[in-house]
C-alpha cells in the first residue's frame, strides 16, 4: 500500500532525498537567539556534509570512532552523516550523561575524536588532558575559530568546500559497505552498564523502509 523508494545506505538516502527536496527546507534553525529562524535546505545541508566529511578526512580520522554529542540542531545531524556517510564510526553519545558516565563510553568505545557543543567542551577537553582515553581531536560545534586545543566546526566546513572545490572526492566518492558496523549506540544503562550496540547502514535502513 506504499510506493516506497529502495535505500541502500544512508548515504544513498540524503542523496537522493536531495534529488527529490533539494530546495525544500531540511532544517530551520535560530542560530541567534535576538534573530529569526534560518532555513537550511537539502541542497546545502548535502554540500555541508560532503565539506565536513572531506576536512575530517583530510584532518586524518578516517575510519575512527568519532563521538558526537549535542543537543538538537543542524550541527549534530551534519555531524552524525558527516562521520556515518564516509569517514568513520559514528558514537552518539546522549548529552545528559555526567562527566564520569561519558569518560566510561568513550574509553569503552575507543572514540579518538568528538564533535561536541559548547556545554560539552571542557568535559573533553579534560580528558584529553588526562591521557587515559584515546581521544585526539575535539571538533567544536559553536567554536568560532581553530586552536591548539580544539578545531571549529565551522572552518572545517569552509576547509572542506575549498577542497572539494579544488577535486578533493576522498569523501564524496567514499565507498559504503551496508554490512560493516557503522554506528556505535549506547543503551539507556537503566538496569546497569551501558550496552554497546553495534549497527550497520543496512539495519537503520531496512527500518527506514518499513516504519
Amino acid at each position: 500500500y506504499k510506493d516506497i523508494r529502495p535505500i541502500r545506505d544512508i548515504k544513498q538516502m540524503i542523496e537522493t532525498s536531495v534529488e527529490l527536496y533539494g530546495d525544500h527546507v531540511a532544517f530551520m534553525q535560530k542560530f541567534d537567539k535576538d534573530k529569526g529562524y534560518e532555513s537550511i535546505t537539502y541542497q546545502q545541508m548535502l554540500e555541508m556534509v560532503n565539506a565536513f566529511g572531506t576536512a575530517m578526512i583530510a584532518h586524518g580520522l578516517k575510519g575512527q570512532r568519532i563521538a558526537v554529542i549535542g543537543e538538537t540542531c543542524s550541527q549534530w545531524e551534519i555531524s552524525y552523516l558527516a562521520v556515518v556517510c564516509g569517514t568513520g564510526i559514528v558514537v552518539p553519545l546522549d548529552k545528559e550523561l555526567n562527566a564520569s558516565e561519558l569518560k566510561q563510553l568513550v574509553q569503552t568505545a575507543e572514540v579518538t575524536a568528538v564533535i561536541c557543543n559548547k556545554k560539552h567542551e571542557e568535559t573533553f577537553l579534560q580528558m584529553k588532558k588526562d591521557g587515559d582515553t584515546r581521544i585526539q581531536t575535539i571538533i567544536g560545534f559553536n567554536a568560532e575559530e581553530t586552536t591548539a586545543d580544539m578545531l571549529s566546526m565551522k572552518k572545517l566546513v569552509e576547509e572542506g568546500r575549498e577542497l572539494v572545490a579544488k577535486g578533493d572526492r576522498s569523501f564524496i566518492d567514499a565507498e559504503i559497505d551496508p554490512e560493516a558496523m557503522s554506528i556505535l549506540l549506547f543503551t539507556s544503562g537503566t538496569t546497569g552498564i551501558a550496552k554497546g550496540v553495534m549497527l550497520n547502514h543496512r539495519n537503520i535502513c531496512t527500518d527506514l523502509m518499513i516504519a
